[in-house]
């Protein structure tokens, strides 16, 4: 996880392909920054005031909890490209309009930030936005409910599995960009003890391990 590495980007340039009417539209190109992260990137973490809202337009980001007195990580939901709000609510979390966790680019990624007037005019006007934050919402409380249920009755073995799936469908490949930290730190779990299952799965050859990198070889 490294500091902000951010690049503004001309937001006449790109095809943001979101689902709004014209006016909306209209309101982004003229409102809007547009800004790209590089991977790793520190998007917004715990205490940041936000004044834009930010929306992910390319790329993935992770949403997670940190203690910082452990330096242990807690993964809360990852948001895809087009899942529009669900990077956005979060901004929403106190009257002082500050975040109560952090946000980094999993991959390199574009975010839109529109000022957060905008987001409250939308709420009080426009159905397409309400409509879009109350699934958002949907999907956020159904991923946190799969994570605990997920934490509850599985096994530490059956949870890994479990993440590196979800991953292999997400990403499209066996091939999974991640440390043995980073699985740890999304299954609020240490690094040693994943790294001991995840060499017991690969004496089964259930999936091979490389640097940096888990290759699962079952469907």
């Amino acid at each position: 996880m490294s500091l902000s590495i951010q690049e503004p980007l001309c937001i006449e340039n790109h095809d943001l392909k979101l689902p709004f009417d014209a006016e909306m539209i209209a309101q982004v190109r003229n409102q809007g920054r547009l800004t790209r992260f590089k991977e790793d990137a520190i998007i917004f973490k715990e205490g940041d005031q936000m004044s834009m809202v930010p929306i992910l337009v390319e790329g993935r980001v992770r949403v997670f909890y940190r203690n910082d007195n452990t330096d242990r990580e807690l993964l809360l939901y990852s948001v895809r490209p087009h899942e529009t709000s669900m990077l956005s609510c979060v901004s929403f979390l106190s009257e002082e309009n500050k975040v109560n966790m952090y946000a980094v680019a999993e991959a390199e990624s574009i975010l839109l930030y529109l000022p957060m007037n905008t987001m409250i005019l939308w709420s009080k006007t426009k159905l397409e936005w309400n409509q879009l934050v109350l699934a958002s919402f949907r999907e956020i409380f159904d991923m946190l409910t799969r994570g605990l249920q997920s934490a509850g009755t599985a096994s530490l073995e059956e949870r890994i599995l479990d993440f590196l799936k979800i991953r292999v469908n997400t990403e499209n490949s066996n091939c999974i960009s991640m440390t043995h930290l980073e699985i740890a730190n999304s299954l609020g779990t240490t690094r040693v003890v994943v790294s001991r299952i995840l060499k017991t799965l690969e004496s089964q050859r259930v999936l091979s391990l490389r640097r940096g990198t888990v290759e699962l070889l079952i469907g």
